[in-house]
């Protein structure tokens, strides 16, 4: 793939996300501002999304059509993965009432695939696509404490380790020993490290080869004491999960 490849997709994603935010029709000028792309390549993007019937355009305005919608709707329905872990979300999100976080490694990043929000006013908010750092969150170094030793050194000597809190961790060293001493006892626990009023627990997942974590997120005056409960609730989750979805098919008898 081209550098123009590359670049061309990174400002079809950022127009999707200007509308998201916008949630309104857009000129030519506003779209273009808003982005701070020249016009000429707006243009040439607008008029491929709406050639394909991904956007159309009203007296000058343009604005995105329900194919997105449609498309990503089918594309969701049929993410293996993501549907057959979503019950267990759902589950311990009404057993714990807080929100649950199917999340993966993503280069340097953490990324979520899934969440499953409670129904309360106050609450750890999150959303699908959402990027947080490998050092300062519970899921981040569930992901990397279930990597080889090698591997996670590897990975954890070229983290920049941004300071988020006074609680963020400051050291390669200290990163690595934390996740040691986490992954020695199955969960990790971030207290106010990304956020200072927020509290993360996460447990390792790996189906199929496959990475994951199942995360927590509450805000930390009400769900601080329960840290262990909800790493315990975690990882016993997570085992059922491996050994449900994991386990080789058995094979059929021949008779």
């Amino acid at each position: 793939m081209s550098t123009n490849d590359v670049k061309s997709a990174r400002r079809v994603l950022d127009i999707l996300q200007f509308f998201a935010a916008t949630r309104a029709p857009a000129t030519l000028s506003q779209i273009s501002a808003g982005l701070g792309i020249p016009k000429s390549s707006c243009l040439a993007l607008l008029d491929t999304l709406e050639g394909d019937g991904y956007a159309h355009q009203t007296a000058g305005r343009y604005y995105l059509t329900r194919r997105w919608l449609n498309e990503a709707r089918t594309v969701a329905e049929h993410d293996q993965l993501t549907t057959r872990i979503r019950p267990t979300l759902e589950a311990l999100r009404d057993e714990l009432e807080e929100t649950l976080i199917l999340a993966q490694r993503s280069g340097d990043q953490v990324v979520y695939l899934d969440v499953a929000e409670p129904d309360r006013i106050v609450r750890f908010t999150a959303r699908v696509g959402q990027q947080k750092p490998l050092h300062a969150s519970a899921s981040g170094r569930a992901l990397l404490g279930a990597m080889p030793p090698a591997e996670r050194e590897a990975l954890a000597a070229r983290l920049t380790l941004d300071r988020y809190t006074a609680k963020t961790v400051k050291t390669h060293k200290q990163l690595l020993q934390l996740i040691e001493t986490e992954a020695s006892r199955g969960w990790h626990v971030n207290l106010a490290e990304h956020q200072a009023d927020t509290l993360s627990v996460a447990a390792p997942l790996v189906l199929h080869g496959a990475v994951l974590a199942l995360v927590v997120g509450a805000p930390l005056d009400r769900s601080a004491a329960k840290a262990d409960l909800i790493g315990q609730t975690l990882l016993a989750a997570s085992r059922e999960l491996t050994q449900r979805l994991d386990s080789p098919t058995p094979a059929v008898p021949a008779y």
